[in-house]
């Protein structure tokens, strides 16, 4: 009997240490279960702080591991690193990589489970949660069935793209709680487990590492742009206006870290439902995401620094003194592949634009393309590169890179390069006389020794060069390239610096958006030089055609060929292309259309023939 007692006893230990053991996890699950159930959000990052700390921290070697074991920890601590000092730079895989840690983290060392989940975010009661936990919900389930340009789509579906009526002091393109709360409605109950899993990984590392509220809109691929900080009252202001308002009992005013905006397909929206709650929060984020391959740093004596992130996008990143609070900017250029031009112009009568766009381009003719800040200069540009002879080489001068088109033509001979500490834009431009240089590309003009460069460059160096500028009229753009030689290159006569720029630029392509978003070119203008006539053989005569040529002759004349009706939303042709242009475009191409345009030159839209009627001034 003792031996059978002791048998029995050997089979039931085994059973009995796991019955143990399971009872001691379940307790332990238990309590932490309890444990989260009372932690709120900020307890919930500061832990999360504190784990990837001991990690980031941990000595491996003291453990007394195997050596495997120790190179495959310190590989993954190496890594852990570089995805906390990279993800918000710009790099989508160091920031999932380090959101796919964070999840391990509040799965496994958290304890966050389907039970309690909803005691950090109360997806469980609605009226309990924030307008930005119900967008943030909403963003998760649409990104698990877009997988990406997600805002776009949840602004056409809820209408949030669309005007409102109300403070004509403000952008009439606002979403509020009120919109986010009505979107919502029927969409708590949509989600799982795993979605609302999603949202709280999203904001554990939006709030330590990522960009705060902002972050999910950074990284979302359809919006052109986001901003913050501007606008809201400065804290030396408030604090007065505050003072004030107790005694009148008005609502307390937004803050600059109350105030985040995008631009989506050209509209100004202000997310009124966002905000980083508190100005330390919005802090972290301009003194972080300015950071990628910038030498510098933020400071009273850098107050303002330009910067861009590894996607491309532009930064621009502020802050006090100069500033009236902190602030930053990011405007994206995709890098993706260009657009197709027919998706860009998209108005009656377009095809005409294409075919005009399309005769300059593969003519080699030199132009610009004009318009405002964020009106489609850039997208354009990238279109239209592909119109070029794809035997010519192109050489590519930036202040920072944004165009991207050797990814985007990644079998074409371009070579892109920015400038970088004391290597300018001036240097890169009069470097490329010596890179085999076809098409020179200077992505924007602007100040007058890179304008001057630029007009030297396309009347030697170049098949072909194309740039982007800001100015409003054709006239205008003349004037400053005119004004850029004269300044920058020594050339004393106003009237050769003119010619030198008229004989070199052909059209001006004048790219705009406007109010309601919309993308169109308001006009492409032709440059045509005026060539001098002898003198008269009459003394007087001859007197007066030398002071007139001195004084006001111009040495060109422009002409709209096409302008876009903005009643009508309407291209229209207006005048025909001059002899000049046909010529050089029909030897360089062989187009044998050319006789096409004759008649299409003299129709409007509507087929009415029309006189030619060349103006000047574009």
């Amino acid at each position: 009997m003792p031996g059978i007692a002791a048998g029995l006893a050997l089979i039931l230990l085994p059973i009995i240490l796991i019955l143990v053991s399971d009872s001691s996890k379940r307790k332990e699950r238990r309590e932490k279960t309890e444990e989260v159930t009372d932690m709120n959000p900020e307890r919930l990052f500061e832990e999360c702080r504190i784990i990837i700390n001991e990690i980031l921290n941990s000595d491996y070697s003291e453990l007394n591991l195997n050596r495997e074991e120790t190179l495959k920890r310190e590989k993954q601590q190496f890594r852990l690193k570089k995805s906390i000092r990279e993800a918000c730079l710009g790099d989508a895989g160091d920031r999932e990589y380090l959101k796919e840690y964070i999840k391990e983290i509040l799965l496994k060392r958290v304890g966050i489970n389907e039970n309690n989940i909803s005691g950090i975010i109360p997806f469980d009661t609605p009226t309990r949660m924030s307008a930005q936990d119900k967008f943030e919900y909403m963003y998760a389930i649409y990104l698990k069935k877009l997988g990406g340009g997600v805002f776009a789509v949840m602004a056409d579906d809820f209408g949030w793209n669309k005007p409102k009526e109300g403070d004509i002091y403000g952008t009439p393109y606002v979403i509020t709680e009120r919109d986010v709360d009505d979107a919502f409605e029927g969409y708590f109950s949509s989600g799982n487990f795993d979605d609302r899993l999603d949202v709280l990984v999203q904001r554990c590392y939006q709030m330590l590492y990522g960009h705060d509220c902002a972050d999910i809109l950074i990284m979302d691929e359809s919006i052109d742009g986001v901003s913050a900080g501007v606008g809201g009252r400065s804290r030396v202001e408030y604090n007065y206006i505050e003072e004030l308002s107790v005694l009148h009992e008005t609502d307390r005013s937004s803050m600059n870290y109350d105030t985040l905006y995008c631009v989506l397909h050209g509209k100004l929206i202000r997310l009124k439902f966002l905000s980083f709650k508190r100005e330390e929060n919005l802090e972290r984020v301009v003194k972080n995401i300015y950071r990628y391959n910038i030498r510098t740093s933020l400071s009273r004596k850098n107050p303002v620094i330009h910067g861009t992130l590894k996607n491309g996008s532009r930064i621009v990143a502020a802050r006090p003194p100069v500033s009236d609070g902190w602030a930053f900017y990011v405007r994206k250029f995709k890098s993706a592949n260009a657009k197709k031009i027919e998706t860009l112009l998209i108005h009656k009568n377009s095809e005409k634009v294409i075919t005009l766009l399309k005769l300059i381009t593969r003519g080699e003719t030199n132009f610009c393309i004009s318009g405002p800040m964020g009106g489609g200069k850039t997208t354009l540009l990238k279109s239209l590169v592909g119109f070029m002879n794809p035997g010519y080489t192109i050489r590519v001068a930036e202040s920072s890179f944004e165009l991207n088109l050797n990814n985007v033509y990644p079998e074409r001979d371009i070579h892109m390069m920015q400038e970088r500490g004391g290597f300018s834009i001036y240097d890169i431009i009069t470097g490329t006389k010596k890179m085999d240089t076809d098409i020179l590309i200077v992505g924007e003009v602007n100040e007058p020794k890179i304008a001057g460069a630029y007009i030297q460059v396309a009347q030697s160096g170049s098949r072909m060069a194309v740039t982007t500028l800001h100015h409003e009229t054709t006239d205008k753009l003349i004037e400053y390239l005119r004004n850029a030689l004269v300044a920058e290159f020594g050339i004393n006569d106003v009237n050769i610096a003119e010619k030198q720029v008229v004989d070199i630029l052909n059209f001006d392509v004048h790219m705009v958006h406007d109010v309601e978003g919309r993308f169109y070119i308001e006009r492409i203008t032709e440059i045509i030089p005026v060539e001098n006539m002898d003198y008269p053989p009459d003394y007087k005569e001859a007197c007066r055609e030398y002071f007139s040529r001195k004084t006001d002759r111009h040495l060109y004349r422009t002409s709209n060929i096409i302008e876009f009706d903005k009643e009508k939303l309407e291209y229209r042709v207006k005048n025909d292309i001059s002899e000049f242009s046909r010529k050089r475009i029909g030897e360089k191409t062989g187009y044998s259309g050319l006789n096409e345009w004759d008649r299409l030159f003299k129709e409007t839209a509507d087929g009415e023939v029309i006189e030619p009627e060349c103006e000047r001034g574009g």
